[in-house]
């Protein structure tokens, strides 16, 4: 029987059947179910060729009714054999069959060479800054002996530290060996991690300094930060190293060549995805929530001190500040859609935060400009600029 109203199949994604089409197979007064797999049900579909970011996914209608819905789409028991204008579904049962057009849940090969090649140049970029940043400050005869730009430093250290260790881990995978791989998936985790620290740290102590009128110098607060700032890092990696080894190594990703065909690509970085999502993703939403708190104290205080002929500073400030407290990298969490807009919150976020390092150096010299916003009889802020 073929069916192409969808009238009598309104589940999830019933809009998404390709051609509308369903195809009904029945044996009167018999259920066929559990076939072999050499006996399996061959349906074969027709279509043209589907677009580069769809791919194709069989699916059998579910009957089971309920009360509130009559059914839906279900993949149990049927496998896809892909082609570039057939797909042919092999079913171990008899019922109503489709074929879904899904958007493909990982990049192809086309953008994953953008990607790479963006990545690659934005890292270097971000490296290089971040290195000769540090590097002159070290080397300055006058080191500014302000708690808060030492902060700034320690900061691009780790955003320094992710861009390289990501170098390292990208062509460890394919070339290095088992043990070599670890530890650059080590290395990279500790630098994902202390990058996340530091932002957290780097928003509390802006906010410190835009807020707080009076800042009490407190000793050795650098180095209690570095405890919190490296240290936290270490405990984290270690302590899941520890558990099992095998958490860190060749991580493999799909690219596709075409809609149902792919390869597999392999990085190294965390193999069980349960700690990325709930540790490293976890993190990233806490840091992001503390610093837009922070973002938001201080942006409220700079309009309460502003004044109209310096609106401009004003704007240029504030987009510096989102840089240095990591508000871009929110943008990850846009990933996880799917189609075009996906695609495009990828895009942005491999640009803004590939040159991360870049885009964190000229903000250091914009703090100088709050400073400025709140020179004045009635409040003063200390902010200094490195």
């Amino acid at each position: 029987m073929e069916v192409t109203s969808q009238a009598l199949f309104q589940g999830r994604n019933s809009s998404r059947v390709l051609g509308g089409k369903v195809i009904g197979i029945s044996v009167q007064n018999r259920s066929v179910h559990n076939l072999p797999k050499d006996q399996r049900v061959a349906v074969a579909f027709q279509h043209a060729p589907l677009p580069r970011n769809e791919t194709a996914e069989c699916v059998f209608w579910d009957a089971d009714a309920t009360r509130v819905h009559l059914g839906t789409w279900n993949t149990s028991g049927c496998e896809m054999v892909p082609g570039e204008a057939r797909t042919t579904c092999l079913c171990d049962h008899l019922t109503f069959f489709a074929v879904l057009m899904v958007y493909s849940p990982d990049i192809d090969a086309a953008h994953h060479g953008y990607l790479t090649t963006i990545t690659y140049v934005g890292c270097l970029v971000s490296a290089l800054a971040s290195f000769l940043t540090v590097f002159f400050f070290l080397c300055s005869r006058r080191k500014q002996r302000d708690q808060i730009v030492w902060v700034h430093m320690h900061l691009l250290c780790a955003i320094f530290l992710l861009d390289m260790s990501f170098l390292i881990a990208v062509p460890l995978a394919p070339t290095g060996g088992e043990a070599s791989c670890k530890a650059g998936a080590v290395l990279l985790h500790f630098a994902v991690l202390a990058c996340l620290a530091w932002m957290g740290i780097e928003g509390y102590r802006l906010y410190q300094g835009v807020i707080e009128v009076f800042t009490s110098y407190i000793k050795h607060l650098v180095l209690k930060l570095c405890l919190v700032g490296w240290g936290f890092p270490v405990i984290i990696v270690s302590l899941i190293f520890a558990i099992d080894p095998s958490h860190y190594g060749p991580a493999p990703f799909k690219v596709y060549d075409s809609p149902g065909r792919y390869t597999d690509a392999t990085i190294c970085w965390i193999t069980k995805q349960e700690i990325n999502n709930f540790l490293n993703l976890g993190l990233l939403a806490l840091v992001l929530l503390f610093n837009g708190l922070m973002l938001a104290a201080m942006v409220r205080e700079i309009l309460r001190l502003k004044q109209r002929e310096q609106s401009w500073e004003y704007v240029v400030t504030l987009l510096g500040l989102s840089c240095v407290l990591g508000i871009p990298w929110g943008v990850v969490f846009f990933s996880f859609t799917s189609g075009t807009f996906k695609l495009v919150a990828v895009y942005l976020f491999t640009i803004i935060n590939s040159l991360q390092g870049q885009s964190v150096v000229p903000p250091l010299v914009l703090t100088q400009g709050i400073k400025q916003l709140g020179e004045g009889p009635q409040v003063g802020v200390n902010l200094p600029s490195p």
